[in-house]
């Protein structure tokens, strides 16, 4: 009997879409058994396929889908059991593994904004949100394993350690970067520095509902240009009047005060808002997120896509789920308890795909021309 390599390939990716979507990053406590045996068996069966073939007459392209095919069925299997170990664990697995999710969110938000990019243009406001995650997930975890002291808390309880260790040197030197370089190349850096905050603005404010943005976000880049004011400021005041400078300057305090301003609106609009109604317009935002996914995104060549344009939608995403998670701890919801689970699988399913777009991205040969 005849077997299709293509036809075998197309079934692998279909089941790595389908776990990625209901398995990777999630909680392994809430976790369906029965799906995950059913992508076992599914895979099992590609293996079944290649393997009723003598080995002579495999080709290169059999010979690739058998290997990817034991490879996932490996993975599968292992976390199979991990899931088993996960339920008999109990309620506080559950806990714990929201804290894991947030945990990963945050290292993949650390990946996308500062693994090998330059640290003179990175956003400091935004590092220190992330390490203050961090020590939140650490502290809440460490709750968790006092009551359950499993290995497996255990070791994701250091790795949450070793990563807030890591981040907090790295705040460190982003802010040392700063005080380096001649006057001119100072004022470039506080240039673009400014406009990084203001695109953050464009991407997570303008033209968005009040009702949906996150206060705290906003009050952030507020703070990162009152830090950036005062740098330029210091520079001028030392000699350096160059007039893009000086232009620089006013740009950045005009824009503070019209932040200034929609942070004030943002937050009235939000408390002359009924919880239910916060929640459920997260819930519409989110929906519009996963739609600009489809359309961008969703059987898409990896290598034509726009990967700034999905680090920003797992960006939002990472930002109504932070709100969905704080308002649920203040007026629990069963609705909104079934979106935040909704919003970390998609959330987690688009940081894979993050990571695959950009390793194909950066394996793609370059265009030029040869002389």
């Amino acid at each position: 009997m005849a077997v299709n390599a293509e036809k075998l390939q197309r079934e692998l990716d279909q089941i790595t879409s389908e776990y990625e979507t209901n398995f990777s990053g999630q909680s392994r406590a809430t976790r369906d058994l029965a799906l995950m045996d059913a992508l076992v068996r599914r895979v099992q069966a590609v293996v079944a396929q290649v393997d009723q073939l003598p080995a002579s007459i495999r080709g290169a392209d059999l010979v690739a889908v058998l290997a990817g095919a034991r490879e996932s069925l490996s993975l599968y299997q292992t976390e199979r059991a991990a899931i088993v170990r996960a339920k008999e664990a109990g309620p506080q697995i559950e806990v714990f593994g929201e804290l894991a999710s947030t945990a990963n969110f945050t290292f993949a938000q650390y990946g996308r904004h500062y693994a090998g990019q330059n640290r003179a243009t990175r956003d400091q406001g935004l590092l220190a949100e992330l390490i203050e995650d961090l020590k939140g997930c650490d502290k809440r975890m460490a709750l968790v394993y006092k009551e359950k002291p499993l290995p497996d808390f255990a070791r994701d309880i250091e790795v949450v350690q070793t990563s807030l260790a890591q981040y907090q040197r790295e705040l460190v030197e982003i802010g040392k970067t700063l005080t380096m370089g001649t006057e001119e190349e100072r004022a470039n850096t506080f240039g673009a520095l400014a406009n990084a905050q203001f695109e953050v603005y464009a991407n997570h404010f303008a033209g968005k509902s009040r009702i949906t943005r996150r206060p705290a976000l906003l009050q952030r880049v507020i703070d990162n240009l009152r830090r950036i004011r005062g740098d330029m400021h210091k520079l001028r005041d030392a000699g350096f009047k160059e007039e893009f400078h000086v232009k620089n300057i006013g740009i950045v305090e005009e824009q503070l005060g019209m932040y200034e301003k929609e942070l004030t609106e943002v937050r009235k609009a939000r408390q002359g808002t009924p919880m239910g109604d916060i929640l459920g317009m997260l819930g519409t935002a989110a929906n519009e997120l996963f739609a600009e996914y489809r359309e961008n995104f969703a059987g898409k060549d990896r290598g034509a896509v726009e990967l700034a344009r999905l680090g920003r939608i797992c960006d939002g995403l990472v930002e109504i789920r932070k709100q969905m998670l704080e308002l649920g701890r203040v007026e629990p919801s069963d609705q909104n308890d079934r979106n935040i689970e909704i919003v970390t699988q998609q959330l987690a399913s688009f940081e894979n795909e993050f990571e695959a777009v950009k390793q194909v991205q950066a394996n793609a040969p370059s265009k030029g021309v040869s002389a």
